[in-house]
């Protein structure tokens, strides 16, 4: 698809104000050339959308491709725009609220434009959450009975660092607090114990970076069961594990600590319930079970989700497809360095750039899905082909089932 020439991605990130700004942002996909993005500021209370609309020439020509919304009564060279209050942005499976615009009336109020004119408006949503760096701006659905067409922005990539710098402590402020040759350390100390007999047990913590899920480091206990380890003020979670007994998992935020300081704190882990090792039977019918929902090997590092089914036309998960996802959800979790690229795909029915949206939407709802069951954002990348790459015959009805399909590769 024809892309804006965005592929300049200047990204001003200015500490003096606090504030985060990125103009002219990538952007993988669009539902309107004639409206851009031009800057994006986190800031304050808000994220800050700047935009500028120009008619297209096209329409000129082509009156029957009237955007964002036709007026009959208007002469042929005027149009109308409008925003809806009802958008949102939507990022790492979390909603943002539309606040205000300014350079714009909301619908239902409407604003005559003309084209060889640029238009140039804002918008308010509330703020997006530090680390979520790619965002989809969601005005409303575009339907073919609709008088209204909205515009619609996929994978907006914006600087919105997960952890911010400092902005207001003065270098010299910190040099009293801390001494130079002194590096501020907490250790954590203390044993993993059987919840029931309160005897040491042998096994492992492992601790993780709540703002970067990325770094983790373990130790592993002696015989007695006794753990020791020093870390930086940071906020971390801590999962303590051994063989036969259930994960523990706690959150502790020591970022405030600001001396040395010695922690003690005992680990309690519940023994594992025992399995029943299930009758011949039984085993063979969940290992057919298991066969049929989980994704479906086509080439080394690449599987299709043959059980993920959508409504004809539209991009919502039906919950037929939960199973199946739920096992692509498992791979994830077992290897959590594991990232993947969603695939959408269509057969050839249709207006070809309806089709590569519909494909972008399933590919960005089986990821939201993901991420709702707790896999981070920054693992999962999605993509929408449209009808562009058949893998059967789109004159047959079985061809075309064939076609619409979901896909993901291991990166």
């Amino acid at each position: 698809m024809k892309k804006l020439l965005i592929t300049l991605f200047t990204l001003s990130f200015l500490n003096s104000f606090g504030q985060l700004i990125t103009k002219m942002p990538e952007i993988d996909d669009q539902t309107s050339y004639e409206t851009d993005i031009t800057k994006v500021e986190i800031r304050g209370n808000y994220t800050i959308i700047s935009f500028s609309y120009q008619v297209s020439e096209r329409k000129n020509n082509a009156l029957q491709f009237q955007f964002p919304f036709p007026n009959q009564s208007q002469p042929a060279s005027t149009y109308t725009i409008s925003f809806n209050p009802k958008s949102y942005l939507n990022g790492n499976g979390k909603r943002f609220k539309y606040i205000k615009s300014t350079g714009i009336p909301e619908i239902p109020e409407e604003m005559n434009v003309y084209p060889k004119e640029k238009y140039r408006f804002t918008v308010y949503f509330e703020k997006l959450d530090a680390g979520i760096e790619t965002f989809n701006l969601i005005e409303g659905k575009n339907r073919p009975e609709e008088r209204h067409q909205y515009w619609n922005f996929y994978g907006v990539h914006v600087n919105n660092p997960l952890v911010k710098k400092p902005i207001t402590a003065p270098p010299v402020e910190k040099k009293e607090e801390v001494s130079n040759d002194e590096e501020v350390v907490v250790t954590i100390k203390g044993k993993i114990l059987d919840a029931k007999t309160n005897k040491p047990i042998a096994g492992k913590v492992l601790y993780r970076f709540d703002y970067d899920v990325q770094k983790t480091d373990s130790v592993k206990t002696n015989n007695l069961g006794e753990y020791s380890f020093k870390i930086k003020p940071d906020a971390y979670t801590f999962i303590a594990s051994a063989n036969g007994y259930e994960n523990s998992q706690e959150s502790m935020d020591l970022s405030k600590i600001s001396k040395n300081q010695q922690f003690s704190q005992n680990i309690y882990l519940n023994p594992a319930a025992k399995k029943e090792e299930p009758k011949i039977e039984e085993k063979k019918e969940k290992e057919i079970i298991k066969t049929e929902t989980s994704p479906l090997k086509i080439e080394e590092n690449k599987f299709r989700l043959d059980k993920v089914f959508f409504e004809i036309g539209e991009s919502r998960l039906l919950p037929d497809s939960y199973e199946q996802l739920d096992g692509l959800l498992k791979m994830l979790k077992d290897d959590p360095k594991m990232t993947i690229i969603v695939e959408g795909h269509t057969d050839n029915v249709g207006d070809p750039t309806q089709n590569k949206r519909l494909s972008l939407e399933r590919a960005y709802n089986v990821r939201e899905y993901l991420i709702s069951k707790g896999i981070a954002g920054f693992r999962i990348q999605f993509k929408g082909y449209g009808d562009t790459k058949p893998i059967a015959d789109n004159n047959t009805e079985e061809g075309r089932k064939m076609n619409r399909r979901v896909e993901f590769v291991i990166l």
